[in-house]
């Protein structure tokens, strides 16, 4: 029993090392947008109720995951 959770902890380890590059990258990139980014125009862009700024917060979502 104390074998599989030592291999399951170890397993989670592996995957947490091998994307910690890029949860560092996404975490980067987020804080460079809310540096430059300035509210008011996202607001403008995506805040409205319209079909439009749904498009565009899709169009923009889409790479996240990537």
């Amino acid at each position: 029993m104390f074998e599989i959770a030592e291999k399951i902890v170890r397993e989670c380890w592996h995957i947490l090392v091998d994307s910690s590059f890029y949860i560092l990258l996404g975490i980067t990139i987020a804080g460079l947008l809310k540096v430059i980014l300035n509210p008011s125009t996202v607001l403008n862009h995506l805040g409205r109720g319209r079909y439009s700024s749904v498009i565009k917060a899709a169009l923009l979502g889409v790479p996240l995951p990537l």
